[in-house]
């Protein structure tokens, strides 16, 4: 679980910004029985399992989400060629910025034990990175820097490093200035219990929901007869709980013959590049159907056929059940989109119920969850930008249960706006100017 990510100059993130799961050690909430299952104590600290990110378009939520998928990108993969420069995304809207390198922290828990891995990324190279446990005092696994005068990686193994002194220098002269330690480590065959389960961390437990994710069929029926069964239990619990008449599902096997697409006149070109992709001849897919029971029985409707709000609620309670089994840090972006606020809400508090080890990070625009009766204030976190186009990012620890959290923060969120809002002759000015 991340205790706190941090990161400067890294798009629109000018100066170091701070993204903290600490929770405060007030409870919060209008319900003394609940808060707890916002936040699991490790040594003594309270790591949040939700934080929930407000803001206006362009403020900086998914370029929050961005810099940790690429901080996990840079930890685990090995660049192609030894040419190849890193990927290099530095604050653009000044001049001194895109000379400066991009600086990322995470501190995180692995089975109770916390470590702090952070990187110094240039357009050119690696310039710096180091891994360490982080106890009453630090001790550190590695530290590696750019030698400028020899061009060359060096790398300082600390007392808390398990590896042997010949694979400490098959791994530093394996490490090149595109790759990180960790990613080099990751390619070679060499045997470190506290590296492996740090690449296993970034590799495996850290995550970011993308749109383009593998079919909807597919995740339901994975192969894992336990696994699958017991996801469609939730699953269709879930879907009775929040007023959908959804009673079942069925997953049917579908086959498409590629001659028979040539046989009705599919260009050449398309048959071309179907064949390099199914050498068979044969385009298999999954069909996936939802049973409807009504008044009038029982009737299937393939998914595509189902309403927007009904297709990401399932998608959400998939992604869901990922985090909390793999135990997974997971970025949702527009966690709402489609979702009525009251199913959103239900969905939440489901997840922090059954949430063990795993957090979520969502940005939504639905600012009346504030209003939900189980949040725990301190999860909450507003993004803004300052004079600069830089992002800032807020919390509020603590703010008295009599007074309104969802008001509060509307008030806060680009107050400007509201301003305008209440000044007819700004919307006239739009009119004169379609008229002019």
């Amino acid at each position: 679980m991340i205790e706190s990510f941090t990161i400067k100059n890294y798009r629109s993130y000018r100066n170091f910004t701070e993204l903290s799961f600490v929770a405060s050690k007030k409870e919060g909430g209008k319900t003394k029985d609940l808060p707890p299952i916002w936040y699991k104590e490790i040594n003594g600290k309270r790591i949040l399992r939700l934080l929930l990110c407000v803001g206006l378009n362009g403020t900086g939520k998914s370029k929050m989400f961005s810099a940790l998928n690429y901080f996990r990108m840079i930890a685990t993969a090995k660049p192609q060629k030894p040419s190849d420069k890193p990927e290099y995304r530095p604050f653009l809207l000044d001049d001194y910025s895109t000379t400066q390198p991009t600086e990322l922290a995470l501190t995180y828990y692995i089975e109770d034990v916390c470590f702090n891995y952070n990187i110094v990324v240039s357009s050119e190279r690696i310039e710096e990175e180091e891994l360490k446990i982080v106890q009453s005092r630090s001790s550190r696994v590695f530290h590696r820097v750019h030698n400028k005068d020899l061009d060359r990686v060096l790398i300082s193994f600390g007392n808390a490093c398990d590896l042997s002194k010949s694979d400490q220098h098959d791994l530093e002269v394996n490490t090149l200035s595109n790759a990180s330690v960790l990613s080099t480590f990751g390619a070679l065959n060499i045997e470190s219990p506290i590296l492996g389960k740090n690449f296993d961390y970034f590799e495996n437990h850290i995550s970011m929901v993308h749109k383009s994710d593998k079919s909807l069929a597919d995740k339901l029926q994975t192969g894992d007869a336990e696994k699958d069964k017991a996801l469609k239990k939730l699953l269709l619990r879930l879907l009775n709980d929040v007023g959908t008449n959804i009673c079942d599902y069925v997953i049917e096997d579908a086959s498409l013959n590629i001659a028979e697409l040539k046989a009705n006149g599919a260009p050449d070109i398309v048959i071309k590049a179907m064949l390099e992709q199914y050498p068979s001849g044969i385009i298999t897919h999954k069909n996936l159907r939802f049973i409807h029971s009504t008044k009038e029985g029982k009737n299937g409707l393939d998914f595509e056929l189902e309403s927007l709000g009904t297709k990401n609620i399932i998608r959400l309670l998939v992604v869901l059940y990922d985090v909390i089994i793999s135990a997974k840090s997971t970025c949702i972006d527009e966690i709402e989109y489609g979702i009525h606020t009251k199913a959103l809400a239900f969905i939440l508090k489901m997840y922090l119920t059954i949430a063990e080890n795993c957090q979520l990070i969502v940005a939504t625009h639905d600012l009346s969850l504030l209003n939900a009766d189980f949040l725990r204030r301190d999860a909450v976190r507003l993004f803004e930008k300052d004079e600069y186009g830089s992002t800032n990012v807020r919390r509020r620890d603590y703010l008295h249960n009599t007074i309104s959290f969802y008001k509060t923060y509307e008030k806060e969120v680009s107050p400007q706006i509201d301003d305008l809002m209440r000044r007819i002759e700004i919307f006239i000015k739009y009119k004169d100017d379609i008229s002019e």
